[in-house]
């Protein structure tokens, strides 16, 4: 972590060496931060924005990017390189590689509290979202790189012992919001450290909005499995680099996934036929139970609501009004018939007791309609996230007819417990 405010220029912050495709943001700075820039406030692992320890963190710009500040030159360098090769590269490997990691700017240089710093800028994975989960998940049992220190060796070996032992990853941080109260929930990278093989598996479940109560998204795991079987797949394949510290980091947007847990919780089993109105509004009252994903059931569901709240408010104002006020003649033959007494009978005692749950599922319906209604496809379709990050520490491949064994083993094991999700007794 590098601390700002010396007046002296701090090398570590700004490397010496002249960086191809850099910009210099040339903007005023307002209480040590440009203007138009803000601390990155879903970063829940890495470096930290700290103004009153003087710290250099991650940066969020207005138009969809993040900025990853430089903190080492050695590291910073490597990373940028990588990135830049990544750029110009037209080998298949790198070309498959390019997909699966954030789309990369260049650099810019930016002036923090009258102080020069190199910064990466990133597409930001949360772009868009409304409320973003994000997690970031370290991968590798091994941490350290080639050119570690013995010292460093011990220290990352101490690093998050028991979820790397037993999974080959470990979970550094991840902020969640709660699909029923909305509220985020973030656990940083002291309640990873302390995440043993059960506990790994209980974090997951929370970061995806599982419980008891609340059983495993369908869409929301096939959508995460997605984008993992395709960087297991290029790791069974990839023999030119080894990852060392990188991390998947992980986001989805948990007002989409509320969305998806309505459309699979909420709709209301008909088995009786519509012509029945009494049979029809028992069935509207009945237990909830899960039917497919299917906008059109759920409009005709709204629609029905709508007509029946319409009819039960008819029904009391012709109570209410006086027989003589009456534009319709009174039929004496219809009024006899004993389905209409029935039926109006069970209208009236719906309408008196289940007209306000009624009204709230309704509204409930028509937001969920709007949602459908408004967002785009690209919105309905990219609303979880997965990127490999962090590149300080990767090295060409020594043995060029080897994989990366240490990599592919941790992703192995986070495919197998989300699959684990998927396959889930309780699933949506």
């Amino acid at each position: 972590m590098t601390t700002i405010g010396s007046q002296q220029t701090d090398k570590s912050l700004c490397p010496t060496d002249k960086l191809s495709n850099t910009e210099v943001a040339k903007i005023p700075s307002n209480y040590g931060l440009p203007v138009g820039t803000s601390s990155l406030e879903s970063r829940v692992a890495g470096h930290v924005l700290d103004t009153e320890r003087q710290t250099i963190g991650m940066l969020r710009a207005p138009n969809g990017r993040v900025f990853k500040p430089v903190i080492k030159p050695l590291l910073g360098k490597r990373e940028i390189t990588f990135y830049e090769n990544l750029q110009m590269s037209e080998d298949p490997v790198m070309v498959q590689l390019k997909s699966y990691v954030p789309r990369y700017y260049g650099t810019t240089e930016l002036q923090i509290s009258g102080r020069q710093v190199t910064f990466l800028s990133l597409k930001d994975i949360t772009e868009g979202m409304a409320e973003p989960c994000v997690m970031d998940i370290k991968i590798g049992r091994r941490t350290w790189d080639p050119l570690a220190t013995p010292e460093k060796k011990a220290t990352e070996e101490l690093k998050y012992a028991e979820s790397k032992r037993t999974y080959g990853f470990c979970i550094t941080g991840f902020q969640v919001y709660c699909v029923t109260s909305g509220q985020l929930r973030k656990f940083g990278k002291h309640y990873g450290k302390n995440l043993d093989a059960k506990a790994v598996v209980e974090a997951l479940k929370i970061f995806l909005n599982i419980s008891p109560e609340r059983p495993p998204c369908r869409q929301l795991i096939v959508k995460l499995l997605s984008f993992l079987w395709k960087i297991l797949l290029f790791f069974r394949t990839q023999r030119l680099f080894r990852f060392y510290s990188s991390s998947l980091l992980v986001a989805y947007d948990a007002k989409r996934l509320r969305h998806y847990l309505r459309l699979n919780d909420t709709s209301v089993d008909r088995s009786s036929s519509s012509g029945n109105v009494a049979k029809s509004f028992s069935s509207m009252n009945s237990h909830h139970t899960t039917t497919p994903n299917n906008i059109d059931t759920r409009r005709n569901r709204t629609m029905e609501r709508v007509h029946f709240v319409k009819r039960s408010i008819s029904l009391i104002n012709e109570y209410d009004t006086p027989r003589k006020e009456k534009k319709k003649p009174f039929n004496r033959s219809e009024s006899c018939s004993p389905d209409f007494r029935v039926d109006r009978a069970c209208r009236t005692n719906s309408y008196v007791n289940n007209c306000d749950d009624d009204i709230v599922r309704v509204k409930e319906d028509y937001n969920d309609l709007l949602n459908e209604l408004t967002s785009s496809s690209e919105e309905k379709e990219n609303w979880v996230r997965i990127n490999m990050i962090d590149f300080t520490h990767v090295f060409p491949a020594e043995e060029h007819d080897t994989l990366d064994r240490n990599y592919l083993e941790g992703i192995e094991n986070l495919v197998k417990l989300v699959e684990m999700f998927l396959v889930s007794k309780h699933r949506t």
